[in-house]
């Protein structure tokens, strides 16, 4: 029976970033998906989690927890 190892990466998108800034930063995300893949890891999963303000509750942006699996 094949055994495994997890790991959970964060991206951070804010809604305030301008186009320039969250094209770097999913540019700079995607470099880290194919290192990871180099390494064995594959994405099984995903999930986004809305970043509101403390204060005003409004929507500032996303977290995103990538969900990582490698054989051992």
């Amino acid at each position: 029976m094949p055994k495994w190892q997890y790991i959970v990466e964060v991206i951070t998108a804010s809604e305030k970033w301008g186009e320039k800034r969250q094209a770097k930063e999913i540019e700079n995300f995607q470099h880290r998906l194919n290192e990871m893949g180099q390494e064995g890891w594959e994405m099984i999963s995903y999930e986004s989690v809305p970043l509101l303000g403390t204060f005003s509750k409004n929507l500032k942006g996303y977290a995103y927890l990538c969900f990582f699996k490698k054989q051992l």
